[in-house]
């Protein structure tokens, strides 16, 4: 969508909620709701949702205690008093209520810790509207991904485009989302599945909130992976065998049950195989409780997703996209989110050793242990190869919900980009950076076509050059994620993307600022030589020498990537560089960013402008400073 909506005003009123105003955008004959109001409201209703959900809990609380004591009354009524059949009835159905309140009373406080999940998510994304993110992840950890690209256009760190995107609660889901900015997808039809994707998704926000309050639950820590991933590649003893020995052992057991209830045996003979199988069980002691102790970590990991497995799988999704993705959780057998509650069975009956008598029973009996211990076992090896990859894709739901809730939270100022197969070209009408709040954002025009190109923009300091090369790779940056950009209309060619920006020294390795940019300088040739589709940006490069090696060490590096028919967008100071343009005619074009002096004031537009710069603000400043006479 453009940027140039028509603004109307409405005075409403809303169920109980007071009047207020509502604002609402015009946009291709639709009607759009202001994203601010949209949430507002939301966290109004899910407040007095809240507040009954609260209120019905506290009821429950009440008639649960009074359950309780009927329930024991009745008991105590009952052996102490009068001996009638009429108090066993009635203790057995308070406990049977007793039983049915508490599990309804625990999915209540699911669904409270639900819906309180929910208007705090609805306050971040007021803040992510207002531009109030700071506070978020930074992800800097991730920055290794991609160093030069991370660090040359603020993708990781405070203020970063990664704190803006992310809504992700999982670390895979984080990790994936770190890498996309990274590593973009130069796969056209990829690209626009996504597109398709993020663009469905945008569109359901109650789906996309509802992901988001049940992702909240998984919060994991990266410890929980890697313990996971462990136990699935652990080597464990099968159980078949002593299996079939205890299937033996437990009908030779039933069958002795069986005889001495009728006197055919003395039940002091049934002592006999019943030692059997607890001698069985004390020998497999130490595996079965090392099992037991292992799976109920790895379930209590597995339990916090399975409410994301199943929003996947039961969704109604229209992209081809989303519904490859949703193939992948389903084997052709059953589901993930079936899969995983089979585990959660034999979890429960693992459960049983926490009831001594019923576990002394089972095991005397049956062996139970060696059965759930055998079907615990099977599960992991049929599923040990598929459950890393239903993980990944909620890892690239939450990735695609990140770039959908940006979308949606930028609908009158965004577009998905049109994708270029046959040349290399990028266009971008009326473009900004997606970091500035749509108040100080001075959108621009940007076009380039074809290799070799070079696009020098020249202007003073602060006069937007920097931000304006930022802005470019930004945007080509969600486009390539298949998200939308931040323009009137945006057409590109999937391309890599190198440059040279914020080159730093190293003191480790004994490289001074000046060495450490040729070198960045030399991987950028060495890539082009190989890869022909490739944006270079630059800005002010060999800032680390004089000025005289400063300009013919520019002038070559841009004739070696004309020479190798690369893309590049350089921004500079040095005026000379301009005059390319007369010995590269129709390769070498020159913009730039003009600044104005009025009232003694340095005024700025930030508006890119055909040509060479000609104004210079460095003495202006540092005299207005006080820095010099």
């Amino acid at each position: 969508m453009g940027n140039h909506p028509l603004i109307l005003k409405f005075k409403l009123k809303y169920r109980f909620i007071t009047s207020f105003d509502i604002n609402f955008y015009i946009f291709k004959n639709k009607i759009y709701m202001s994203q601010h109001f949209y949430y507002e409201n939301r966290i109004k209703l899910l407040k007095s949702e809240y507040k009954g959900q609260k209120i019905k809990s506290q009821l429950y609380s009440w008639i649960r205690l009074l359950l309780f004591v009927c329930f024991a009354g009745s008991l105590i009524l009952f052996f102490t008093v009068m001996h009638h059949w009429v108090l066993v009835v009635s203790s057995i159905l308070f406990l049977i209520s007793f039983i049915v309140l508490v599990k309804k009373y625990n999915l209540l406080e699911e669904d409270i810790l639900f819906i309180f999940s929910k208007i705090q998510i609805n306050k971040d994304e007021i803040q992510f509207i207002n531009h109030d993110y700071y506070h978020r992840k930074l992800g800097d950890e991730y920055e290794i991904i991609n160093p030069y690209l991370s660090n040359d256009f603020n993708l990781f760190g405070k203020g970063s485009l990664f704190q803006y995107l992310n809504r992700c609660n999982t670390n895979i889901g984080e990790k994936m989302l770190a890498q996309k900015l990274c590593e973009q997808d130069k796969n056209t039809m990829l690209i626009e599945r996504k597109q398709s994707a993020i663009n469905e998704l945008s569109k359901n926000n109650d789906y996309i909130q509802d992901f988001q309050s049940h992702g909240r639950f998984t919060i994991d820590n990266k410890n929980d992976l890697s313990a996971f991933q462990f136990w699935l590649k652990e080597s464990g003893e099968s159980f078949k065998k002593i299996r079939i020995f205890a299937f033996i052992l437990g009908i030779i057991n039933v069958g002795w049950l069986i005889l001495s209830s009728f006197g055919v045996l003395s039940w002091l003979s049934f002592l006999m195989p019943i030692l059997l199988s607890q001698l069985v069980i004390s020998i497999y002691k130490n595996k079965i409780t090392k099992y037991q102790s292992g799976i109920k970590y790895i379930a209590g990991i597995f339990s916090r997703y399975l409410n994301l497995f199943k929003m996947i799988e039961n969704q109604d999704f229209e992209s081809e996209h989303l519904q490859k993705l949703q193939k992948q959780l389903r084997s052709k057998e059953s589901k993930a989110s079936a899969s995983l509650d089979s585990l959660f069975k034999i979890v429960e009956a693992f459960e049983t050793k926490n009831n001594v008598l019923i576990s002394l029973l089972l095991n005397s009996i049956f062996l139970f242990d060696i059965h759930v211990c055998y079907l615990l076992l099977e599960w992991r090896k049929k599923h040990k190869d598929e459950v890393e990859g239903w993980f990944s894709i909620i890892g690239e739901m939450e990735v695609l919900i990140s770039f959908a809730s940006y979308a949606f939270n930028n609908v009158e100022t965004v577009t998905f980009p049109t994708l270029l197969t046959d040349e290399f070209k990028i266009k971008a009408v009326e473009t900004g950076h997606p970091l500035l709040s749509q108040s100080v954002r001075v959108n621009n025009d940007f076009y380039i076509k074809g290799v070799p190109s070079v696009q020098i923009i020249t202007g003073a300091n602060m006069a937007g050059k920097s931000t304006f090369l930022r802005t470019i790779v930004v945007n080509l940056i969600l486009a390539m994620n298949g998200a939308p950009v931040i323009a009137k209309e945006f057409s590109f060619t999937p391309c890599d993307i190198l440059s040279s920006i914020k080159v730093q020294d190293s003191l480790v390795n004994n490289e001074s600022y000046f060495y450490a940019e040729l070198l960045r300088l030399k991987d950028i040739i060495e890539h082009v030589k190989n890869n022909q589709k490739t944006l270079v940006i630059l800005d002010e490069i060999l800032r680390g020498t004089n000025t005289k090696d400063k300009q013919t060490g520019s002038l070559g590096i841009l004739e070696k990537l004309i020479s190798l028919n690369a893309m590049v967008v350089i921004a500079t100071h040095d005026l000379s560089i301009g005059e390319m343009e007369k010995s590269h005619s129709g390769i070498v074009n020159n913009s730039c960013f003009e600044v104005e002096l009025l009232d003694d004031q340095l005024i700025f537009d930030y508006k890119l402008k055909p040509g060479i710069s000609r104004k210079l603000n460095a003495s202006f400043l540092m005299h207005k400073m006080e820095i010099i006479d």
